[in-house]
């Protein structure tokens, strides 16, 4: 599987998250999605830059919300689970607890060392510069609050010290001395939320307490490092989209409150620039969305995005190559249609440019690696038997070709 640019073709909507709302929207209309035809879409990908290629196949089963980072030479994958007869959105699916580590570099892939944790999805996971933190998560049972951390070199786990939040799912971020969590929910209802949050110290295996937030508890909100704060932005709140957010400065353990965004409120992916948190697409309810904004936190101040030539879609990728940021694959209103296009947003331009497709998939994990984006697993058109399914392959985009 090469895809690359030809002449003008037609990039195919196939039949057919953040992981909890996008899964419980999805949950109630895929059925309905798969008994009608293939929507097809005019786009001209004739000048679209760059080429797709295939992994490796890996040793780990199919699976989605697992545990990813990037290590700088490695992608290091743990837990996550699968999806037995198409039940992407049920939680109470046992819950895997093995891992690898893909070197894109060789195009190959290595198991890890057994972990201490149970088997366990949607954990918190963050690369320090020398461990994989994994945190959190749930299994079929319900939620944890234990974690370990992963030394690639010594391929070996050790144990966290016990944390002080509650057990949940939540998000986190890496501040080059602490991974920050906050927020987050007990289950995909959202119906028990957090505003709490806590950091902790790997160099000397300790949590500290945040500071009380001045926004309400929510989950699968924006949470983004901004190499001074920690921004969180949207998210739910049981049914209802947020739209508000706030900003945490770990140095002082203070919060400030974001100037009002011009973007509605959503579910969404964002990316950090350097001077800029830039957030495109996602969902409100039902509906799947198409524009964006960027975030200046020095100046507290937001500015629109252009126009994209994406459709409306949720659940995609974005990755953030170092002069653009990637926006691909994902689903798209109540007819969850998964996308095999993307395109590329320019901040320094404000413009955008059309990605050769490849075939789509859905809360996959991705990566940028330098020279190019990774994307893994995540949830694929099923194969007959149920609508959808849990894939265990990935691919590989280059901006360059």
């Amino acid at each position: 599987m090469d895809w690359r640019p030809g002449g003008r073709q037609r990039s195919q909507k196939k039949r057919v998250v953040l992981i909890a709302a996008v899964l419980a929207v999805l949950g109630g209309v895929v059925v309905v999605a798969l008994s009608g035809g293939d929507e097809v879409d005019d786009t001209d990908i004739s000048a679209a830059a760059g080429r797709w290629t295939p992994m490796s196949d890996g040793p780990l089963s199919p699976r989605i919300a697992a545990g990813d980072v990037w290590t700088g030479q490695e992608l290091l994958l743990w837990g996550g689970r699968d999806c037995p007869a198409g039940r992407c959105d049920d939680e109470s699916v046992p819950a895997l607890v093995d891992g690898a580590a893909y070197d894109p570099a060789t195009d190959a892939w290595r198991l890890l060392a057994p972990s201490p944790l149970s088997p366990r999805s949607g954990t918190s996971a963050q690369w320090t510069g020398t461990e994989m933190l994994v945190w959190g998560g749930r299994d079929a049972d319900g939620p944890l609050t234990d974690g370990a951390a992963y030394d690639p070199v010594g391929e070996t786990w050790r144990a966290m010290a016990p944390s002080p939040l509650s057990a949940r799912s939540a998000q986190s971020v890496w501040t080059g001395a602490d991974m920050l969590i906050w927020g987050g929910s007990v289950d995909a209802s959202g119906q028990e939320l957090f505003a709490d949050g806590a950091a902790y110290d790997p160099a000397t295996d300790t949590w500290r307490m945040l500071a009380a937030a001045p926004v309400q508890a929510r989950f699968d909100m924006v949470l983004d490092w901004t190499d001074g704060e920690m921004i969180v932005w949207g998210g739910r709140a049981g049914a209802e989209n947020l739209g508000d957010g706030a900003a945490y400065d770990p140095a002082t353990d203070t919060w400030r409150v974001l100037a009002p965004s011009p973007l509605s409120p959503r579910v969404v992916r964002s990316e950090w620039t350097g001077t800029e948190l830039l957030i495109w697409g996602g969902e409100q309810g039902a509906e799947a969305l198409a524009d964006g904004a960027a975030y200046d936190p020095a100046a507290d101040t937001w500015r629109v995005l252009a126009p994209g030539p994406l459709t409306t879609r949720r659940g995609n990728v974005t990755v953030w190559t170092g002069t653009e940021m990637l926006v691909w694959g994902g689903g798209g209103g109540t007819g969850a249609f998964f996308f095999g296009t993307g395109a590329g947003y320019d901040p320094t331009a404000d413009a955008w440019r059309d990605m050769p497709p490849s075939p789509g998939r859905f809360i996959p994990v991705s990566h940028w690696t330098g020279e190019e984006m990774l994307v893994w697993g995540g949830i694929v058109p099923g194969d007959g038997s149920a609508a959808v399914a849990a894939s265990g392959d990935g691919v590989r985009y280059s901006p360059t070709g």
